[in-house]
């Protein structure tokens, strides 16, 4: 039988025991279904009012960090709610922006900044484009613009800061590009939609859209194109994607800083994330699923990468985590239920997050309950434990049923792989033989919650990983 160093073992032991123990904690403290993620703090208004169509008060959320302090960003029926989120157990309102329509009929708004410049739009109503300077807070932020002298609505915006270009997608005007040579007064660039590109009949509605370097990758309901406008008067259309698995409204969707891994979100019942290798715009390559086995009542909604961590929000499933360091084998890290109530066949729960504050904190909007700010540090840990060792890879990790164990080519046809708890003893006595480069199903129903090392050989090398069990669901 092999001999594994007890130190080594007891060391991994150690980490991941402390994340099981803290799991357990902060799960009974929140009252929340919740995985490796910890809530800090929580801020929302009970006197504002719900929208008639999905009784939401809130909807997106962005981020700010300035002077050694971070704020939280959340829009509402009413308007644009500015929150000091620096002692995330103490959120505090320093500002707040009514819009322009406000009221039941509000179901959208959304953010994004630049340079120290907030831009919100609404979809909803004869709304306005709001900029607003932020480098006076705590102490005030101040409307630069409020006009629907460009446009009254908008569902979506995005700002490509390295080009200065403000791009805006549905409402009053479709697809648009703006200049923000001067933040605080875009001017128009192009709108494709009025006939001087005669292929954007082929694009049509842009729900939304991510641009990085002039080109854009435009989710548009039943596909997704990829566009060049580098030049706006002649942008060029490199690549589209128009059939792939689990088809529906196609969202929204982020590209990675690698420039070639991209994810894509269609908020349609019962689908996953869809990740994409989008390398070569005229060849982009399906790669995998990611999702949450809630059931049918799931709807993914907004996702981004944060380097390999993959953040989602996802209606009534809350916020999730995952590592796609190996995109093939997505890593479930951690999640949050913002919304731990019954599905229906709507749209309520988490509607957006923001994971690019300094101090690490997530930031989600759910619809109903407000501005969350979580804690992942567990969630981290336990990706930097559950690293794979010398190729053994385990999906998902952490597990509660089962664990797929996935060997590196070249391994030996007479490989076996068993499972050691904390105390060095194989709880696992059954050997199972596979074929290389081909995943080994391991059942954990019998193991305890814990930590455990997942140890293959064959006969020439020896493989670990380290594995948490989860309690069954």
């Amino acid at each position: 039988m092999l001999s594994i160093p007890r130190r080594k073992l007891q060391a991994a032991s150690v980490l991941l025991m402390a994340c099981a123990l803290q799991l357990v904690t902060s799960t009974a403290a929140d009252a929340q279904d919740s995985l490796n993620v910890r809530k800090l703090g929580q801020w929302s208004d009970p006197a504002l009012p719900a929208s008639f169509l999905y009784n939401n008060t809130y909807n997106a959320v962005w981020g700010y960090a300035r002077d050694g302090r971070e704020y939280g960003i959340i829009g509402s029926t009413q308007g644009t709610h500015i929150i000091d989120v620096t002692a995330a157990n103490a959120p505090e309102q320093v500002a707040f922006i009514p819009g322009a329509f406000q009221g039941g009929e509000v179901v959208h708004r959304e953010f994004k900044t630049y340079r120290d410049r907030l831009y919100a739009v609404t979809d909803e109503g004869p709304g306005t484009l709001q900029i607003i300077d932020l480098a006076q807070l705590p102490d005030t932020a101040i409307v630069t613009y409020d006009s629907h002298a460009l446009f009254y609505r908008a569902h979506s915006l995005w700002i490509d800061t390295a080009n200065a270009r403000l791009y805006t997608h549905g409402g009053s005007s479709d697809f648009a590009i703006w200049s923000l040579a001067d933040p605080d007064a875009p001017v128009l660039l192009l709108a494709p939609q009025s006939g001087s590109v005669p292929w954007w009949n082929s694009v049509g509605y842009v729900h939304d859209a991510y641009t990085v370097g002039n080109v854009t990758y435009a989710n548009d309901v039943d596909a997704m194109h990829i566009i060049d406008f580098t030049d706006p008067v002649s942008p060029q259309l490199r690549g589209s994607l128009t059939t792939y698995p689990q088809p529906g409204y196609n969202h929204s969707g982020w590209l990675h800083d690698n420039g070639w891994l991209y994810v894509m979100a269609d908020e349609t019942h019962g689908t996953d994330l869809k990740l994409f290798d989008v390398g070569d715009p005229t060849d982009i390559q399906f790669i995998d699923t990611v999702g949450t086995d809630r059931g049918p009542g799931s709807i993914p909604h907004n996702p981004c990468f944060q380097g390999d961590l993959l953040h989602a929000s996802w209606y009534y499933d809350g916020y999730w985590l995952w590592s796609v360091a190996d995109p093939q084998h997505a890593q479930l890290l951690g999640y949050y239920d913002t919304y731990p109530q019954p599905y229906s066949f709507s749209y309520k729960g988490a509607w957006g997050v923001y994971p690019f504050l300094p101090s690490g904190h997530v930031l989600v909007s759910d619809m109903q309950t407000g501005l969350y700010i979580l804690d992942i540090s567990l969630a981290l840990a336990v990706q930097e434990a559950a690293l794979p060792a010398d190729g053994l890879r385990l999906r998902p990790n952490p597990a509660a049923d089962a664990v797929q164990v996935g060997l590196p080519a070249g391994t030996g046809i007479n490989a076996v792989v068993w499972i050691v708890d904390a105390t060095g003893r194989t709880v696992r006595t059954e050997r199972v033989r596979p074929s290389p480069g081909m995943d080994v199903t391991l059942d954990l129903r019998a193991l305890a919650p814990g930590p455990y090392t997942v140890v293959s050989n064959d006969g020439r090398t020896t493989r670990s990983a380290r594995l948490i069990k989860m309690n069954d669901r």
